[in-house]
């Protein structure tokens, strides 16, 4: 009798699991490093609030139906925005040497870039000359970004380019006393103090008092509530967002959950919040896109 007992409740237990694992929906995320913090903390909180998913990271190109992939394309469900400053470390000859300049468009064209014919009335300065510059090569990396905003190409960037995650790009210039770079706020930022990471120093940027002033204090919540506010042509500031298959119901519920809820963390990961019009217009072309796609 009681391994009659036993083996109904064994029976009944492995349909009960195996009814649950039915019901588990898998989603693969496709994040760079930079905002991988903020996505495991929206997995996580998006499970703890009763919602039966489970979520793994993944690399390189291959996707399929399941799977979230960061992207700055327009094409994206945006729901954040990023910056991106140019940097070196603190006290170093790269610092000395931009010090007592402040750095516009053309300037930083010519720091960064070989020279071209738009540059011609710039005057090459001993910078120019000897700085090292260090640049990222991934399709998400900030230097990309950057040449793009300058309108530039990536491959017209002076000096040597790092091969995988832009972290590496801070690993580089705190080798080289002459290296400088451009990097994510996430990146240069030390997230928990909220101060700019010891051995880093922002160059001098020819912009507004205000804006002087607040990247001259160095602290993170002060730069993002400037940039919130204010447009700097010497500051790139782009939207992220998400690709993904939209008749998809549990990335579609995700994305939106994370539109709705999960945008209330970006500040602290190191990124700026989208306009509330346009917030409100990223989720309506959620919804849109799902009943599109029904």
């Amino acid at each position: 009798m009681k391994k009659s007992v036993f083996r109904i409740a064994l029976i009944l237990g492995l349909q009960l699991s195996l009814t649950v694992s039915a019901q588990t929906e898998k989603i693969s995320l496709r994040i760079p490093n930079f905002a991988r913090p903020l996505v495991e903390k929206w997995a996580n909180d998006y499970k703890n609030s009763n919602h039966n998913v489970d979520f793994h990271f993944t690399t390189g190109k291959s996707q399929d139906n399941n799977t979230l992939t960061l992207t700055t394309d327009a094409d994206g469900v945006s729901f954040a925005r990023y910056a991106v400053l140019p940097v070196t470390t603190k006290d170093s000859e790269a610092a000395h040497l931009t010090a007592s300049h402040r750095l516009n468009n053309k300037k930083l064209r010519s720091l960064f870039f070989v020279k071209d014919e738009w540059d011609e009335d710039v005057k090459e300065t001993k910078a120019d000359k000897q700085v090292h510059v260090y640049t990222g090569n991934s399709q998400l990396s900030a230097s990309r970004l950057y040449a793009s905003h300058l309108k530039q190409e990536n491959a017209n960037y002076k000096g040597k380019k790092i091969a995988g995650d832009d972290s590496f790009l801070i690993t580089a210039i705190n080798r080289d006393p002459l290296g400088i770079t451009v990097n994510y706020l996430s990146n240069i930022f030390d997230l928990k103090s909220r101060e700019l990471r010891p051995s880093l120093a922002l160059l001098p940027l020819d912009i507004d008092k205000q804006g002087r002033q607040a990247l001259e204090n160095g602290r993170l919540d002060n730069i993002i509530e400037l940039l919130e506010q204010e447009e700097y042509a010497e500051i790139p500031i782009g939207n992220i967002g998400f690709e993904y298959n939209h008749a998809n119901v549990a990335i579609n519920d995700f994305v939106r959950w994370i539109l709705t809820v999960g945008v209330r963390d970006l500040h602290q990961y190191g990124l700026l919040s989208l306009p509330q019009k346009e917030l409100v217009a990223q989720q309506h072309r959620v919804d849109q896109k799902f009943l599109a796609q029904k």
